[in-house]
């Protein structure tokens, strides 16, 4: 039976280009800011493992999903390293999937701060399924009734100045601006375009118990309008914690997290204030685990994601 996308296939249909070209959406970019920024790689002091699943435009047929696994260490002389392995279904007929390997360095600046610089290669497979669509107008070139298929390379890079109880820095994704080779598309617009990450993050101790941290992430790209995460949450004892985050014109985000020996499980709660007409309603859940270095290498300070007390931040 044919899928009906109603307003998502008209939508598509009109943006393609658009839709192509998105990164990977995730709310919880506080607690994995390696999947905003390959210069994260190897700036905590051991080996950092997670894995996110996000369901958006939750009960409505043929929403977005994405599943996500990633991981970073920290190597000898400051070099990290990491990998990302990703499946994104973007609604039903548009689906990508990839890998991405990432080298890093950091460069100590005093006792308390470094600056780190990273380098992603990245293979993607994307796939436009047209063979199961339901459209308002039929022989449209852009919409064809087979299956579509395109493997690119591409790479990302970035920096990020960071200390114990912050990090600000920023990453460009799309360098070389890999052709995507679909049929019914202008060539000079069948290409990924680049997309331009700003973050930033500050962890303050209001008691031996109690720490609040600020973040926010600014995302671009030269042909949609910038969009704004902002999030701050409170963490209790370096085991738990609760926040709240605000995507303008889009979302407002509840979070939870609990933090257990070395294991990590984070919760968020997307509302939609937009004018999303599919549904009011996203969910996204990670699972973490940080296994530290024990050979005493490591000499650059951490970047404060991981919490074990108030003056760390929790992976």
């Amino acid at each position: 039976m044919k899928k009906t996308f109603l307003l998502w296939v008209a939508l598509a249909a009109t943006t393609w280009t658009a839709q192509a070209q998105q990164q990977l959406r995730r709310s919880q970019f506080v607690t994995n800011t390696y999947l905003a920024n390959p210069a994260v790689a190897g700036t905590e002091p051991g080996t950092m493992l997670s894995t996110t699943y996000r369901n958006q435009w939750a009960g409505f047929s043929g929403g977005p999903t994405t599943m996500l696994i990633s991981g970073h260490r920290s190597l000898p002389n400051g070099i990290g390293a990491g990998l990302i392995l990703y499946n994104d279904d973007m609604g039903g007929a548009i689906s990508q999937s990839g890998l991405e390997l990432t080298g890093a360095y950091s460069v100590l600046l005093n006792n308390q701060d470094a600056v780190s610089f990273g380098l992603s290669m990245k293979g993607n497979q994307f796939v436009f399924d047209g063979t199961d669509l339901q459209v308002y107008q039929t022989n449209d070139e852009s919409l064809p009734e087979t299956i579509e298929s395109t493997f690119g390379v591409d790479f990302n890079a970035g920096m990020m100045v960071y200390g114990k109880d912050y990090y600000f820095g920023m990453a460009v994704f799309n360098l070389i601006q890999d052709k995507l080779n679909f049929a019914g598309v202008e060539d000079d617009q069948n290409r990924l375009i680049r997309h331009y990450h700003f973050m930033g993050s500050y962890l303050y101790n209001v008691s031996r118990l109690v720490a609040v941290q600020a973040s926010g992430l600014l995302r671009m790209t030269e042909v949609t309008s910038p969009q704004l995460d902002i999030n701050v949450r409170a963490i209790v004892n370096g085991t738990s914690w609760f926040g709240m985050g605000f995507r303008p014109q889009d979302a407002f985000v509840l979070s939870a997290g609990l933090n257990y020996d070395a294991f990590t499980l984070a919760y968020n709660y997307d509302i939609t204030v937009g004018d999303n007409m599919l549904s009011a309603h996203s969910h996204e859940l990670s699972f973490g685990y940080f296994l530290p270095t024990r050979s005493g290498f490591r000499s650059r300070p951490s970047s404060g994601r991981g919490a074990r007390s108030n003056d760390r931040i929790l992976k």
